[in-house]
């Protein structure tokens, strides 16, 4: 080596620390493993707003950059970490017709940590025609993993799914609310609805009975409403307050006959025509025989029956 050339490398080597000790070489401040999160993001902006997309939410954090465009009709949802894109959600496929995932979209959330565990979290939502929108909520480590955190609507009901995320009993986490319907179980078009709180746990949000203050705030306007409705003899509106009534005892863990007791509470003593008695006795079959249907379809979101059984056995 030349007198020059080990010159150039002394001096290369003492602008890393070797002039006077004060630090050693330490190759991991130099390597770099992944990308930058919002070099990343914008360059993904770029190249979809390129395509004629339009941003319509960005939500960003520490670990994570999320991106929500939209096309005409057309959703996407971009979840950028040091690991590049670990999230993409598309509403429709390449085609533009055939649906993928869904209108999805990034709410605002009511908390930056939804789980409680010190990190910020991302809230997605899918809307539906006719229907309450889903959410979900997916965590991201300091590594720029992410995973979703389930929410277990389906315990509930076949494809049910949690529509918010409320602190119902003021005791500081966030429970899963999930709006259950029976039209199955109307009767002339009061179709009875009730929501359902989930209890956020390690493995998720998981139902686990009914939060009391919940319950009360539950309770306390369906009898008021029953009250009237018995008051001015509207049989069809005693008859959903009923089964909302049943359907509170039921989420509550109450005995099958209790829930078949409310119900039949909600209609004592009220002047019925056939048409009222018949369709009543079918609704309270439907209760008695855990949740399904007259028509053997079970009162869910989707209709399907899967399940039903084992359900109303972790409800009781």
């Amino acid at each position: 080596m030349t007198r020059w050339g080990a010159s150039i490398v002394c001096v290369a080597l003492c602008s890393l620390g070797c002039g006077g000790g004060s630090r050693s070489l330490r190759l991991e401040d130099w390597v770099r493993v992944g990308v930058d999160p919002r070099a990343e993001a914008e360059a993904i902006e770029r190249a979809l707003t390129d395509a004629g997309w339009s941003l319509a939410t960005r939500r960003e954090a520490p670990d994570f950059v999320a991106l929500a465009f939209t096309r005409d009709e057309q959703r996407a949802i971009r979840l950028v970490t040091r690991r590049g894109v670990v999230l993409a959600l598309d509403s429709h496929e390449l085609d533009g017709l055939r649906i993928r995932h869904g209108l999805v979209s990034l709410p605002e959330p009511p908390r930056e940590d939804l789980d409680g565990d010190g990190r910020p979290d991302l809230l997605i939502a899918r809307e539906e025609a006719d229907a309450p929108r889903c959410l979900a909520v997916v965590r991201v480590d300091e590594e720029g993993r992410a995973a979703s955190l389930p929410i277990a609507g389906d315990a509930l009901a076949t494809g049910a799914c949690a529509s918010e995320l409320v602190d119902v009993d003021g005791d500081g986490e966030l429970e899963a609310v999930v709006a259950l319907r029976w039209p199955e179980l109307a009767m002339e078009g009061e179709v009875p609805a009730v929501e359902a709180p989930l209890v956020l746990s390690s493995e998720g949000w998981r139902p686990d009975g009914l939060p009391a203050t919940h319950r009360d705030a539950e309770l306390a306007p369906r009898l008021a409403a029953l009250e009237r409705a018995r008051a001015e003899l509207d049989v069809p509106q005693a008859a959903r307050l009923g089964v909302e009534l049943a359907a509170l005892a039921h989420l509550a863990g109450a005995a099958m006959s209790a829930q078949v007791e409310r119900f039949d509470a909600a209609l004592a003593g009220m002047v019925l025509s056939e048409a009222e008695a018949a369709r009543a006795a079918e609704i309270r079959g439907a209760i008695a025989a855990g949740w399904r249907a007259p028509d053997a379809a079970c009162a869910t979101p989707s209709g399907s029956c899967d399940g039903q059984e084992e359900q109303e056995g972790r409800a009781r």
